[in-house]
């Protein structure tokens, strides 16, 4: 039996090169790591284990993969239970990249019968060997494996296969880690961007353009002071337009520059139109590794915004958008066209009780406490803006 184990946990050269290319393989496809803590379960012989995930900064617990465990194992770990385990504190305590057995049924039963009547025995786990990759200010990641009662405990060879792999996962979950940042960064850009109060579009030094929020799109498609081109963008006057060109090149100048060009900000007119198009242009320093392309010099942020623009959003556009009801939605349109609580009260023949007590359900969805905050989102979201 024992000899079995050996040659379980230790397998030929290529098996083991083709396992570790396994966990790399998960630092970038997560859903992979089932494959890996499967595939190591396997390799020691063990009827379960888990790859477990402490987050401190994001105050997160949670199974990144496992095998052979219950769901409401999974569950508990997520929920917290993990942190009045005794054995994931005997785990925490334990050098880094270093395994060992951190639990034996027999003296679990005597040391901690609490863990031992209600983990250890309902679940068969005689035995546990366990782990740490991480244990710092960020996380504590780690990996525990199950024997059974009825099985021989974890072994010398077995502990040093976990040692052995050791740093494949820590440089694994490494990776990992940085991917999700990255993404995690591009991602919160982008959503910022997507729901900026203003039409937003960042432009490279040949004038293409690599971002553009829905207000933007909207306002580039209706207003027609400012088009585009295959040149770039063009106003319709062309003193407006000399003014465009000059405030984009101001902002692409060579970093170094004293004073280096700040923010700059024109009016670009249409005879069609009572308010002119206000454009404001930033230097962009920097830009995420994302659909925005690499960072690069010459990228300008252009924001984009029509005073002009009336609200004629639909009931039905603010409940699919912002998860409004209807009375809600009523409201919300109401006052983003200049009327007063006691005005709306009076046109929606309802109390002025009720139409506060609406106005509280719109600031909680909408996340405000300010009825401006309420016109700013809406008139900022790009729905029902139209031109004049």
């Amino acid at each position: 039996m024992e000899r079995a184990i050996n040659n379980a946990a230790e397998g030929t050269a290529e098996e083991l090169l083709e396992f570790i290319g396994d966990i790399y393989e998960a630092s970038y496809h997560p859903e992979h790591w089932k494959v890996v803590i499967t595939e190591l379960c396997r390799r020691l012989n063990a009827k379960s284990g888990g790859i477990h995930v402490e987050d401190y900064h994001q105050k997160t617990r949670y199974m990144m993969a496992c095998y052979g465990l219950p769901k409401v194992a999974e569950l508990s770990y997520r929920l917290g239970m993990a942190k009045y385990d005794p054995i994931y504190q005997i785990q925490s305590l334990r050098p880094i990249g270093r395994a060992g057995l951190v639990c034996r049924h027999d003296e679990a039963r005597l040391a901690h019968p609490l863990y031992y009547r209600l983990i250890a025995k309902p679940n068969d786990l005689g035995y546990v060997a366990a782990i740490s990759f991480f244990n710092d200010d960020h996380w504590h990641v780690g990996i525990g494996v199950h024997r059974s009662f009825k099985a021989e405990p974890f072994g010398k060879r077995e502990l040093q296969l976990l040692d052995q792999l050791a740093p494949h996962f820590q440089r694994a979950l490494l990776i990992q880690r940085q991917l999700h940042l990255q993404e995690s960064r591009a991602q919160t850009l982008q959503y910022a961007l997507s729901k900026v109060m203003l039409g937003t579009v960042i432009i490279d030094r040949d004038n293409r353009i690599r971002y553009c929020n829905d207000l933007a799109t909207l306002l580039l498609d209706t207003h027609p002071a400012l088009v585009q081109t295959p040149q770039g963008f063009k106003a319709h006057y062309p003193e407006d337009d000399l003014k465009l060109q000059e405030m984009l090149l101001r902002l692409r100048e060579t970093p170094g520059l004293d004073p280096w060009p700040q923010d700059q900000a024109i009016g670009l007119r249409h005879p069609e139109r009572s308010h002119p198009l206000t454009v404001i242009g930033v230097p962009c320093h920097e830009a995420p590794h994302s659909q925005f392309g690499p960072a690069e010099p010459g990228l300008v942020v252009l924001y984009l915004s029509d005073p002009g623009a009336s609200f004629n959003a639909s009931e039905e556009q603010l409940i699919q958008t912002f998860g409004l009801t209807r009375k809600e939605a009523g409201i919300a349109i109401a006052l983003t066209n200049g009327l007063d609580l006691k005005e709306i009260s009076n046109q929606k023949g309802v109390s002025l009780a009720t139409v506060r007590t609406q106005l509280k359900g719109i600031f909680h969805k909408l996340g405000v406490n300010k009825q401006q905050d309420i016109i700013r989102i809406l008139l900022g979201s790009g729905i029902g803006n139209s031109p004049h």
